[in-house]
């Protein structure tokens, strides 16, 4: 064999041993797209959601049963973790949707972000099941006609940093009692505006017992006078010593 043809056999091995090196690395690492559960989860939401007819910025129409649709992190409005394929984000406001919100949204526990306002639930109470979603940072269902009370459950979400439930449509969503708001202990921002809490004997002691909150937003709620005790326990609470954005509480 000459020095020439020992020179390329040499480079064809380094070639060959590069190829199986790459195809190697490749085998052992599986690409990281939505799981089986999480897509049937999101197409269970799908189902139970319509947009305007003819309406293409419906970011639904994205998402689909096809080959080439498989992977759910590619939808419009979904949002994965690079690293584990997990929807951590759905963004579905101002799509002007309307029909119900599947139970099966729970199977989504890895979410952070949940936005589905302005859209349109005819008035249907909102879901027990989203205090499922306890890994929950960010939830708004601002103006998207929902009724009836809220559900106590929304104080499972203890990692809540963000609660918007304000509502300036026709169904009103109002509530007896707000015992389950200080379980919402690194709530920053919360917004009732137009929620019924005429009822609400205590909601200023409440309030008062979240220690991060910085945004207080409760227009137009109908709120009963407060008890002066609590007016001069929240004066004199060093962790509400930034002063509060309130709009209309009374």
């Amino acid at each position: 064999m000459t020095v020439a043809n020992t020179v390329e056999a040499r480079c064809c091995f380094k070639l060959l041993y590069a190829i199986v090196v790459v195809l190697l690395l490749h085998m052992s690492s599986p690409c990281i797209g939505c799981s089986e559960r999480e897509r049937q989860a999101l197409l269970a939401l799908k189902q139970g959601l319509q947009g305007l007819v003819g309406d293409d910025g419906n970011r639904l129409l994205s998402w689909g049963r096809e080959a080439q649709n498989k992977d759910c992190c590619q939808w419009d409005g979904v949002y994965c973790n690079n690293q584990t394929g997990h929807v951590v984000k759905l963004d579905l406001g101002e799509q002007y949707l309307q029909g119900k919100i599947s139970p099966k949204l729970i199977h989504l526990q890895h979410l952070e972000y949940l936005d589905l306002s302005y859209n349109n639930f005819s008035g249907s109470k909102i879901p027990d099941f989203i205090g499922s979603l306890s890994n929950l940072i960010y939830l708004n269902l601002s103006n998207v006609n929902f009724g009836g009370q809220i559900p106590n459950q929304l104080g499972n979400l203890t990692h809540l940093q963000y609660l918007d439930l304000s509502s300036y449509g026709y169904s009103v969503v109002h509530a007896k009692n707000l015992n389950w708001l200080p379980n919402l202990s690194g709530l920053k921002h919360l917004d009732l505006s137009f929620t019924n809490l005429s009822d609400v004997v205590g909601w200023l002691e409440a309030v008062n017992m979240l220690p991060k909150l910085r945004n207080l937003i409760l227009q137009g709620c109908n709120l009963p006078p407060p008890v002066i005790s609590s007016v001069s326990v929240m004066n004199s609470s060093k962790s509400l010593s930034i002063t509060f954005r309130v709009h209309c509480l009374i």
